[in-house]
């Protein structure tokens, strides 16, 4: 076919029900609905969306979101942690000069700097913006003080500071009344609960000031990025269509631009396997990007246990690739207009500003959290999530699923750990049970048994425990004598589904008293029970609480006795 050719070839437009028809037929008898799945805010997602599922007004929606966005590039937020103001100073410099796009500070400084360091800084802050994140009292502030009464206007960025710094009325440009749902975010918040968050916190500040217009030109606001990536990206669109709502119930009916920092979460790094946490944070930075974040924060893969100059130095060029590579600085909103990311945005805007208004109901954020109510809310949220982990709905890689067993976990910096991370039940179990081995005892040919061995090796390696494989076994006779041989305190029976049975039952009837059997594979209900009955401790089969299993099996281990 010539190039002419195909140019002139065209295709009649499939039809839904030719899609659902072949969709139906490959599933195999099951139903259509087995292919949508549910997200942590309780949104369905289908497995095909069209045009039809665009939300009304979506020429309004647009307007509002890209309006609110203002621009498709944003600024990059590199951190710069350092202890010494001199020391400090020479990394920020060093941190401009390949690219970041701030003087960035959150914190650290043991001390006072002296003069030379601190007229550098409130030098360099006129140049460039700034980004702090600090107690009122912090040293670093003394930067502002040196700044000359003439170039205060020059100050530009973002101050996430106590007002009683009094950085807003001296520094104009300035933006210094800030909404960061971080601390929601890692007790388990979802994206809705984040935003709804957010407008809340935001209304309380409202409340105190006269004049609106005013306050939003001081507001910003950061939302942390997790990696569920569609709902990430729909997330900040959400956004936008909410502050103009918000906006609108205080009279504004253009309300000034909300910048948005964005921030790769940290609740989704694991101190196991930490490279994996680079390609987390560059998932959570592209969503931010594609979001259309103004500025974003990018967390070193190695953030937990204390950052190095070169994972710093990775990390911002996650955002570099981002723009000079994929060019994501180069669009405004490159997700408008997509059937699921529109349909996405609609479910979150409407599932946030209502529940904004219960909030707003039951007295505002402020109130939710002083009687338990939000800590309540946020534990049930969290607490989902990590089962859905432990049944590996989610996956994270290195710790939940694809664990090196090997692999001596770091401890965490007592100065940088975060509370909250979904890794920490997994982690706290890898360290109890650590070097610990235990015999999987395989029957059947290498071909047969392996899937059946090598599920329930990973299923141990999540927990730092090291398989003991036995020898290839023709019969569960041959089985049995090894066992009887070994007499080891715990083992898993593995077998191909046609064998697993009877294997463990002859298994059964004469294993050692003193070891303890479960079987790797999932068997009906009827028999599952009689094989309880006739000995069997429980089983390892996909789908099941993880982290329930590996607790039993630690208890197995450390000498108690099966359930």
């Amino acid at each position: 076919m010539t190039i002419h050719t195909m140019k002139q070839t065209s295709f009649e437009p499939p039809a839904i029900g030719e899609w659902r028809k072949a969709a139906e037929a490959s599933l195999k008898g099951k139903p259509l609905a087995s292919l949508e799945t549910r997200t942590p805010e309780g949104i369905i997602l289908k497995p095909l969306y069209t045009a039809n599922d665009i939300p009304e007004g979506q020429e309004e929606r647009l307007n509002a979101i890209r309006g609110g966005t203002g621009r498709a590039d944003w600024t990059l937020l590199q951190e710069t942690p350092e202890t010494e103001p001199a020391a400090y100073l020479e990394k920020t410099k060093s941190a401009l000069s390949r690219g970041n796009g701030a003087v960035v500070y959150t914190g650290g400084w043991e001390k006072e700097a002296d003069s030379k360091v601190l007229d550098e800084l409130s030098a360099l802050i006129t140049e460039v913006p700034v980004y702090i994140r600090c107690s009122p009292d912090d040293p670093f502030l003394s930067v502002f003080g040196r700044v000359p009464d003439d170039r205060r206007s020059l100050v530009t960025g973002y101050a996430d500071v106590e007002r009683t710094a009094d950085l807003s009325r001296r520094f104009p440009t300035l933006r210094t009344i800030a909404v960061d749902t971080g601390s929601v975010h890692m007790k388990g918040a979802d994206a809705v609960t984040e935003l709804a968050s957010a407008l809340s916190t935001a209304a309380e500040i409202a409340a105190e000031e006269d004049d609106f217009g005013a306050l939003a030109k001081k507001l910003f606001f950061t939302f942390d990025v997790d990696t569920h990536f569609f709902t990430e990206v729909a997330k900040l669109r959400a956004f936008r269509l909410l502050f103009k709502s918000f906006s609108v119930a205080y009279g504004e009916q253009e309300p000034a631009h909300a910048p948005v920092l964005a921030r790769t979460s940290l609740r989704t790094f694991t101190l196991a396997d930490p490279y994996v946490n680079l390609l987390r944070s560059g998932n959570e930075a592209f969503a931010a990007a594609i979001g259309g974040a103004d500025a974003i924060m990018v967390a070193p893969l190695d953030s937990l246990t204390g950052s190095t100059g070169f994972s710093e130095r990775v990390a911002r060029n996650v955002q570099h690739i981002l723009k000079e590579e994929a060019h994501a600085d180069r669009v405004l909103d490159p997700a408008g207009g997509s059937y699921y990311i529109e349909s996405l945005t609609e479910s979150l805007y409407r599932g946030a500003w209502e529940l904004f208004l219960q909030f707003e109901e039951q007295g505002g954020l402020t109130a939710l959290a002083a009687d338990g109510t939000l800590d309540r809310l946020l534990a049930e949220k969290k607490e989902a999530r990590i089962r859905s982990l432990a049944a590996r709905k989610e996956s994270l890689i290195g710790t939940n699923i694809y664990a090196d067993p090997e692999e001596q976990v770091q401890p965490a910096s007592r100065a940088v750990e975060p509370k909250g991370r979904f890794a920490e039940p997994f982690e706290a179990l890898r360290s109890a049970l650590h070097g610990s081995t235990v015999h999987l005892i395989r029957i059947g040919t290498l071909k047969t048994v392996k899937p059946v061995a090598d599920f329930a090796a990973g299923v141990l390696a999540v927990g730092g425990i090291r398989p003991e494989l036995s020898p290839l076994f023709d019969t569960a006779e041959e089985a049995l004598g090894y066992l009887q041989s070994e007499k080891p305190r715990y083992a898993i029976l593995c077998a191909p589904g046609d064998q697993a049975e009877q294997s463990v039952r002859t298994v059964l009837e004469g294993k050692p008293a003193a070891t303890i059997l479960d079987a790797a594979g999932r068997f009906a209900d009827g028999t599952a029970a009689s094989l309880r009955e006739a000995g069997l401790n429980g089983f390892h089969y996909r789908g099941q609480d993880i982290l329930d299993k590996l607790t039993e099996v630690k208890g197995i281990l450390e000498g108690g006795t099966q359930r």
